[in-house]
């Protein structure tokens, strides 16, 4: 194999400055090249957390992924969890929110996925779920709460829902709006989920964003106007859509 020292030019100052600059250029191509791969984030399959019981743990990366072909978000969300026998509890963190003040909806199980929210969507299973709960939470501290049958699991149509009411659901709930951003954190029942807590869960977290200013009270999201980020990018395709079940993450509580 000849080396590169064999295809050194000689004699000639000029030959030997051009050989020079094509080979660091190529090396710095080349570097860069790498150092793109290595740190152009991409949303994985299947995250997965383990948490133990008792002890908070953070899921990573603290951001989210676009709902329609997994490519990150520059919306730094930060989520935190603990679970213990009753609850599973959740803080949130939601940061870059140009026009957080923009939302308008103060009532429970009012549509609010139609502006600003964060959201949970959790079901006690190991497989791919065709049921499960569905929760919300926007700025102004309202809640949405509802089972989901999506036996399709996103791919056909057929999905429906059955609400439960705010006072039924159990759910301890605080948002707080800050400069910028806005946050909170929410308990929510086990028994809401199932009958008892189990080891393992299929979960996703999703977070809606403005991006532009809406001063109408009744405005709703689209994908013009709004970011639809995931933990776990539901690879939608053309249009955002967080009901894909087979994209959820996975959850494992240990002792």
């Amino acid at each position: 194999m000849p080396s590169c020292k064999s295809n050194f030019p000689k004699g000639n100052k000029n030959l030997r400055l051009q050989w020079y600059a094509h080979y660091f250029c190529s090396a710095m191509n080349y570097l860069i090249f790498m150092a793109l791969l290595k740190f152009t984030p991409t949303n994985p399959p299947g995250q997965a957390l383990q948490l133990q019981l008792g002890k908070w743990g953070s899921l990573s990366p603290a951001y989210f992924f676009r709902s329609t072909d997994g490519s990150p978000a520059d919306y730094p969300t930060g989520v935190s969890l603990m679970a213990d026998e009753q609850f599973l509890h959740v803080k949130f963190d939601c940061e870059k929110d140009e026009f957080v003040l923009e939302n308008y909806m103060t009532g429970h199980n009012e549509p609010l996925y139609n502006q600003e929210v964060f959201e949970l969507f959790i079901a006690a299973s190991e497989a791919d779920p065709s049921q499960y709960l569905e929760f919300e939470i926007n700025p102004n501290d309202a809640i949405w709460v509802g089972k989901i049958i999506n036996p399709g699991l996103g791919d056909s149509g057929g999905i429906s829902t059955e609400m439960i009411g705010h006072e039924a659901s159990g759910i301890r709930h605080e948002a707080t709006i800050g400069n910028g951003r806005w946050g909170g954190s929410f308990s929510i029942p086990w028994v809401l989920v199932s009958t008892e807590r189990q080891a393992h869960y299929r979960i996703n977290f999703y977070r809606i964003v403005s991006k532009k200013s809406q001063p109408e009270k009744t405005w709703a999201c689209d994908a013009d106007n709004a970011e639809f980020l995931c933990w776990n990018s539901t690879m939608s395709g053309a249009e955002p859509a967080f009901h894909r079940p087979r994209r959820f993450g996975s959850l494992v509580l240990v002792e």
